[in-house]
């Protein structure tokens, strides 16, 4: 026989419980995944990496820090940092193969560089396989798992964990970022200041982790979920539970575009260069289509913006014209992958001015449907470590078709994450 309740203050006992269950569910199934990544099934070690996003790399950013973490029953149990962007040849920034993509090889007529300067692959599962090979070569420490974060990262991830405490300076959420830069220019014996930062932060991560509140918790693990969507969070590999978003799954496109840029010798320049894609397809009834994408670049800086930009766009892609309006302008280098035609030019933007690239092409097929219905699906992947872009699209249909239904066609629309465009029409 159920036991009544007297008032309404066990009900929300109740409800309080199922909340809590829910959550501890969601973060701790299944368990032998959690506990094993966490180093109570034995000792994990991982390679934190700390990336400059305001100077853009394929995989996010300018690597400025590494970090070895070994995890033990749940709890931190050894804690290195290594600044490593100077340039010297240390034991932690050798000169390596670079295992980049032809578009960047091919363009700079490179095949090695220093580790800190290898993140030029596409995106950061491509490159965190090399990285684990690279790092144990050159140290002889084996890795379980690398995890990648950038300054924005840190923002917000400091809005959930407060205030800390560097060689007798506060720093916060509003200032970390300037810190960080400012540490990382500083004369070599300041950079301690940076390695204690970064060190400082991630204990305090793992206390918040392990001993807040469920709400502080909560708030945690909602910023961590949303800066793993947004590319400002990536975990290789990907397995078990904890890495299972370290790749994101691709949905299904009949077009498909990616933006991948490399800052060239900019300093300090991403946070204040405006990105803006534009994008008109023209569908014909064979399924065929004239693709125009046009990429801006506004530049903020009171200095010159350089830098190397790669668009892929869906294999068997042909380039019919290219234009540009920038103070300099190198390219393009058209090459092919598995899996796309990347198209690649190096710009300069003039300080406090706009400048852009129109590729047009043609690809053989991009609609699909049955019978009277067709559909057109584009999906564009935002790259790693930048905040933002504004993205234009719109789709011409072919002659006499009408239209059904559509998905992020129209002007300025900001996307944080990936987008994807879908058209259906008769």
């Amino acid at each position: 026989m159920a036991m009544a309740c007297p008032d309404r203050s066990c009900i929300v006992r109740y409800v309080a419980l199922a909340a809590v269950l829910l959550v501890v569910a969601s973060l701790l199934f299944p368990v032998l995944d959690g506990l094993n990544v966490t180093g109570f099934f034995g000792d994990k070690t991982y390679l934190v990496v700390l990336q400059d996003n305001d100077e853009i790399r394929g995989t996010g950013g300018l690597m400025d820090v590494l970090g070895l973490i070994t995890v033990h029953d749940g709890s931190i149990s050894n804690l290195q940092y290594q600044y490593i962007s100077t340039g010297i040849n240390s034991t932690w920034n050798p000169i390596v193969n670079l295992n980049a993509p032809p578009s960047f090889t091919q363009f700079f007529g490179v095949d090695t560089a220093q580790l800190s300067d290898s993140n030029v692959q596409y995106n950061f599962a491509s490159f965190a396989p090399e990285l684990q090979s690279d790092f144990y070569n050159a140290t002889g420490k084996q890795v379980d798992g690398i995890i990648a974060l950038d300054f924005t990262a840190v923002q917000a991830i400091m809005n959930v964990t407060g205030p800390i405490t560097v060689s007798g300076e506060v720093i916060t959420s509003r200032n970390v970022v300037d810190r960080l830069h400012y540490y990382s220019a500083a004369a070599e014996g300041a950079k301690t200041s940076l390695t204690s930062l970064v060190s400082t932060l991630t204990i305090d991560l793992a206390g918040v982790i392990r001993n807040s509140s469920l709400q502080q918790k909560l708030a945690l693990f909602a910023t961590l979920q949303t800066l793993e969507s947004e590319g400002h969070v990536l975990i290789y590999p990907n397995q078990g539970f904890w890495f299972r978003t370290a790749v994101a799954s691709t949905p299904a496109a009949t077009d498909s575009i990616s933006v991948v840029d490399n800052t060239l010798g900019s300093e300090k320049a991403d946070f204040s260069v405006n990105r803006t894609i534009d994008y008109h397809v023209q569908l014909f009834p064979d399924g065929s289509a004239v693709s125009t994408l046009t990429l801006t670049y506004t530049n903020g800086n009171w200095w010159d913006y350089d830098v190397f930009s790669t668009a892929l766009v869906p294999p068997g892609a042909e380039l019919t014209s290219v234009q540009n309006a920038t103070q300099e302008f190198k390219g393009p280098l058209v090459t092919n992958g598995d899996g796309y035609t990347a198209l690649s030019s190096r710009m300069l933007i003039a300080a406090n001015s706009t400048g852009s690239v129109t590729y047009t092409y043609i690809q053989p097929n991009v609609v699909s449907g049955i019978g009277m219905w067709h559909s057109y699906d584009l999906y564009i992947q935002k790259q790693a470590g930048i905040t933002s872009y504004i993205l234009n699209a719109s789709v011409q249909l072919p002659p006499g078709s009408t239209m059904i239904h559509e998905a992020n066609v129209g002007s300025n629309q900001v996307f944080t994450g990936d987008a994807q465009v879908s058209v259906v029409y008769v």
